[in-house]
């Protein structure tokens, strides 16, 4: 059967634009997800000096320390604002924690601790998944800060609970269901049957392809 060009061409073009379509309204969902978490989540974000295996090292032990130093404070907090207020007050004392980890490991790294607006990736958290967006985060930056990075939520408080077996145990759950509404939470428990779950994987499919 003999397939006309021009029927060809139009079937390409239409392909084409489906496939835009698909990855706007993708990017889109992206967008209002992260916009409507955003407001109620503080990230933490922690940058190597290097991608090399001592620096990668060292990165997890300033941020086991600060982590190990912030817990009490932020284990009282029952608000973003109220956690966000324990951050300020104590962001030199956080930068005094990570340049101790730093000198007692013989390297003379600058290190700066900041809260600051970031871009992260969509990220997993066993079965939770916060979309890709811009976030309010505390960030501990290690010399040149040019390292694979590390990064959780410090509230609601998903920093000090085990997720390494694929899926976030209940109290972390807990504390998510409590302290963000019905429509956030409804977003990031990825665990859930729903349609979110195919956007997300296409979402992480594209950020590989974008970056």
């Amino acid at each position: 059967m003999k397939i006309d060009k021009h029927t060809v061409i139009l079937s390409a073009i239409l392909v084409i634009l489906f496939g835009m379509a698909v990855v706007f309204d993708t990017l889109l969902f992206a967008k209002q997800a992260s916009e409507l978490l955003k407001d109620d989540v503080i990230r933490f974000h922690v940058l190597a000096n290097s991608d090399s295996a001592e620096d990668q090292q060292l990165k997890e032990e300033v941020r086991d320390a600060v982590m190990k130093y912030m817990e009490p404070f932020l284990d009282t907090a029952d608000s973003v604002d109220e956690s966000r207020r324990l951050l300020l007050k104590n962001i030199d004392a956080m930068q005094a924690v990570a340049e101790n980890v730093v000198t007692s490991r013989d390297k003379n790294y600058d290190v700066r601790v900041e809260i600051a607006q970031v871009q992260f990736p969509t990220k997993k958290y066993g079965d939770i998944i916060f979309p890709a967006g811009v976030y309010e985060a505390c960030r501990v930056l290690i010399g040149e800060a040019s390292g694979a990075n590390w990064w959780c939520v410090m509230f609601p408080p998903l920093c000090y609970v085990d997720a390494s077996m694929g899926v976030l145990p209940l109290e972390g759950k807990e504390e998510l269901e409590k302290n963000l509404t019905d429509a956030q939470y409804e977003i990031v428990a990825f665990q859930k049957e729903k349609p979110y779950k195919i956007r997300f994987k296409l979402l992480e499919w594209l950020e590989g392809v974008l970056n």
